[in-house]
Formats: structure tokens, sequence, C-alpha cells
């Protein structure tokens, strides 16, 4: 589990598996999602290898080509004779399409199985597109980057038109689903274990951020806090440390060197990470989604600060949950009331633990998928 999409398809299995569903798991096994790791009881695990870097002329042939480059760069014709052989030996009750990665798939899978397909929407794929390339001009890469998000945008609208119902991570997205499809649109988050560890709670002695590096997003949200934020924090806090860990951070160190700023690298544990170090900060400047790292921060009783952005569709109340800053001064000054209020930490992080169990609580649901499967595989009168 390599990031947060990674996690959140693998608790939703679980999660299944743990009602005693029988569940298989089918997954490309790609550069940035290799396969590998434990898989849990109750599961059948299975990857297969699709090489999707993307590739210049590839990329430049696509033009003269329908359909986005993003997915195409996901189709293996291997694949889906794969899939078609186990949907043919494994009879299920419902396909889950996770992610808009499998989408190329659909077609296959319809062809050769007659049940019931759902897609679940981890974000709005075209609209992480398009806010990255908001007032860039009218380079030939950004005009390139547009005509992708355009053509991205038509395939996970046709995707919603064409499943028998839709998994939205959030309710910002379930709204754009509504728009296009014709079946039931259902918001199931992602659920954070009922057992989960939870570390003690620590001071707001440092900084910390967790994520994968090789997602633009995190690339462009953490170079912004290392620009605009930081100088100003360490000239009112000279000793203070900002600690940067997950997936690619190593080979985006340089990018943000600067006094105080340690990288990490990536970490064998998120929770053990995360309960080394102090306050949790999200300065994400776009995206869709949830993110999983504010679940998982929230379910281990961080203080966590975060851009408006990045606490999109989690419902939380600022102030209570977490801290949300926007412009640099608003972040400086969040963090300086962290770092002078000890009992503001404490209570930011009981009230996040408290919103987790109620909201994120994996057990629930899971229990509200399996609902949502049942109806959807009763017999229409």
């Amino acid at each position: 589990m390599v990031d947060g999409g990674a996690v959140a398809t693998a608790r939703m299995a679980e999660g299944l598996a743990a009602r005693g569903i029988n569940v298989e798991v089918l997954a490309l096994a790609t550069p940035k999602h290799p396969g590998g790791g434990l898989c849990p009881d109750g599961l059948r695990f299975d990857t297969l290898d699709v090489d999707t870097r993307p590739r210049v002329p590839a990329a430049l042939l696509n033009l003269l080509r329908p359909g986005s480059y993003q997915l195409q760069r996901f189709f293996s014709s291997r694949v889906v004779e794969i899939v078609t052989d186990r949907l043919r030996e494994s009879r299920p009750d419902v396909v889950q399409l996770d992610g808009v990665g499998v989408l190329p798939y659909f077609a296959a899978i319809r062809e050769a199985f007659d049940g019931i397909v759902v897609y679940r929407a981890h974000n709005v794929e075209h609209q992480i597109i398009r806010d990255r390339v908001a007032g860039r001009g009218k380079s030939l890469v950004s005009r390139w980057l547009r005509l992708q998000a355009a053509r991205l945008e038509k395939e996970e609208a046709t995707a919603c038109q064409e499943v028998d119902g839709v998994i939205a991570i959030s309710e910002p997205v379930a709204a754009w689903c509504r728009e296009w499809t014709r079946g039931p649109v259902a918001v199931i988050g992602v659920g954070v274990p009922d057992d989960a560890n939870q570390p003690a709670r620590t001071t707001a002695q440092d900084l910390v951020h967790l994520g994968a590096m090789d997602w633009p997003p995190n690339r462009e949200g953490v170079a912004w806090f290392v620009r605009e934020v930081w100088p100003k924090l360490r000239r009112r806090h000279p000793a203070l440390k900002f600690h940067v860990g997950g997936r690619s951070s190593e080979r985006f160190g340089s990018k943000i060197a600067a006094p105080g700023v340690v990288v990490d690298g990536e970490v064998d544990s998120a929770v053990d990470y995360l309960g080394a170090h102090g306050l949790m900060i999200v300065p994400l400047l776009s995206g869709s989604g949830i993110r999983v790292k504010i679940v998982e921060g929230m379910a281990l009783a961080k203080a966590i600060i975060a851009t408006p952005v990045a606490v999109e569709g989690l419902g939380v109340d600022p102030g209570r949950h977490l801290l949300v800053a926007e412009d640099s001064l608003q972040w400086v000054e969040a963090i300086d009331r962290c770092l002078s209020d000890p009992e503001l930490v404490a209570a930011l992080g009981a009230e996040a633990l408290s919103f987790a169990q109620e909201h994120f609580s994996l057990s629930q649901l899971s229990r509200d998928l399996e609902n949502f499967y049942t109806v959807l595989t009763q017999p229409t009168a």
C-alpha cells in the first residue's frame, strides 16, 4: 500500500472479506504501484504487470487517436484475456472497477459478464488535470493537458452512464457522478480498522508531511509550503524541523532543500512515522476525492493543519477537528498557535480521533457497501 489510492482499495477489500464475503482482487502492477506485499486472510489477490510509464512518442501519437492517453497507458490486451478467463472461472455476483485506471477494461468485462458492474470513483480525475494547468498559459504542454482533460472527462462520464452503480469516495465526487449516472450513487469513504493501533498523541515539537511525492499535487503543495511558508516560520522558530516522508520524496528532496527541512524518504510504517512527529500538515493546492492521509492521521489522534482543498469531502468542522489555512499568513498563524498551545494540540487530536471513529469506521462502511450491493443484485419486479 504505497499511497492513498492503494490504501483505499485494500481497506475496502479487507472490510468486505471480514464480513464473510468472497473477495477476489485482480490488480494492475505498474511501476508506480508494484505488486507484492502481504495479503490478508480471506482474499484472493493476483497482480498483472502493465508498463504505464509515459512515453513522448506515444503521447504525441495519441493526438491522432480518440481517447485519453491517461487511460490508454493502462490498457493491455493480455490483461483483457486474463480478466475474461477469471470472470468465466469465478462467476462473481459483482465486479467493482476500483479507480479510473481500470476503466479501459470495462468493455471487455461487459462482453464477458452479464452481472452487476460498479465503478468506484476515487476522485474526478479530469478535474485534477485542469486544476494543475489553470493559469499556465497556452504552451504546447498546457494545451495537450487540456485536451487530455477534456477526453478524460468524456470517458469518466461514459463510465458513470454505463455501469449499474457508482461508489463515490466523497460527496463532491458523488455530486459530479450523479450528473451522468443512470444508476444509484453511494458515498462510501475510506475506512480505518476499528482496532487500529493509536500511538500516544505527540506535542507540536515539529512538522510532518507524509505522501507519495510522485503525485504532482503533493509535490506542488510541499514546494509551495517550503517556498512561501517555511522561511517565515524559521525566522520565528529557528530550531523548528519539517519532516517530509513518502515514496519518491528523496528524489524530490533537492527541490525543497532548505534549513530545517528533513527528507526521510519512503517509510516502512505510516503509523510509526506520523506518531514519531508532531503537527501533521497537508498543504494541497489541487486535487479531488478525499485525502486518505488525513483520515489516517485523524485515526491516530494527530493535530492536523490543511488547506481548504485538502479537506474537501471529509465533512470536518474546521477549528474543531483540525485547522484550515489557505494563504501563507494563515499557515504561519495556525502553526504558531499550535506551537504555543499544547492544550489546543491535544484538543484537536482528541476531536480528530472521535470524528474518525464515528465517520470512518471500516466495519460500518463495509456494512454500508454490502447493503448497497445487496440492493443492486436483487431481481427487479
